[in-house]
């Protein structure tokens, strides 16, 4: 009886020695099947908060605009951090820059400095969601094209002055970066959406080929770039007063 006992002991304890080596064998591929479906989620939201928040500067994948530099490139994984003389990682230089902005300009080129996103400065993205930007920022790493950094063109597509308005509002001149506009866009500058009904056409004007001449109250000058009178055409500027005066409804 005795030994009876004993066997199924020593059946059990190498049942559970067996259970706990085919556990720790699996383990680490259970761990990167986790990882990965976790990595994958994160991407996918910062996927959104990129689109939200980041596409109207940098370009929807990445690509640039006359506001801000091209990050989808080899020349930008490569060689950023050297050229900035920067220590860590390339994660760790991004989650950086996007909490805290750029007060000082790296480059002259581009027209402003970028603005602060995290709430722990002012700005209007949580730390985890700036990690999700981070990790979307970071899937391009290994396709990048091989391509330089320079301003892209300004360019308006639409039929009417009301289209084509929007269309630089959004993705040319890229305002809803800083601005919203119905309910859509930062909150870098003021809201746009009544500015025409507001303030007018002469306003508008003034306010994008000299930004500086009347600051909003409660905002800082500086913030909006100083190029566009450079950048914009008569015709560019005309079809974003037409757009902003069919979103205030005159």
């Amino acid at each position: 009886m005795i030994y009876t006992r004993i066997l199924i002991g020593l059946i059990a304890i190498l049942v559970t020695i067996a259970t706990i080596v085919f556990i720790g064998i699996n383990e680490p591929d259970r761990q990167d099947e986790f990882k990965g479906a976790f990595l994958g989620r994160s991407i996918e939201v910062g996927a959104g908060v990129f689109e939200q928040y980041c596409s109207p500067c940098h370009g929807l994948k990445g690509q640039g605009s006359p506001r801000a530099p091209q990050i989808n490139s080899k020349e930008f994984f490569e060689n950023r951090l050297r050229d900035l003389g920067y220590a860590g990682t390339m994660e760790a230089y991004l989650t950086l820059t996007i909490r805290g902005g750029r007060p000082v300009k790296s480059d002259p080129k581009w027209p402003q400095n970028m603005p602060t996103w995290s709430v722990d400065f002012g700005g209007p993205l949580r730390n985890d969601q700036i990690g999700n930007v981070v990790d979307f920022i970071m899937s391009w790493e290994k396709d990048a094209p091989s391509v330089g950094t320079e301003p892209a063109a300004i360019t308006a597509v639409g039929d009417t002055p009301e289209e084509r308005g929007r269309s630089l509002v959004e993705v040319g001149a890229g305002c809803i970066a800083c601005h919203t506009i119905g309910g859509t866009g930062g909150s870098v500058g003021p809201n746009l959406t009544n500015v025409y009904a507001e303030k007018g056409p002469d306003y508008i004007r003034e306010s994008i080929l000299m930004p500086s001449a009347v600051i909003a109250e409660g905002f800082s000058d500086g913030i909006m770039p100083q190029t566009f009178g450079q950048t914009l055409t008569e015709e560019n500027i005309n079809d974003i007063i037409a757009y902003l005066k069919s979103v205030s409804g005159q």
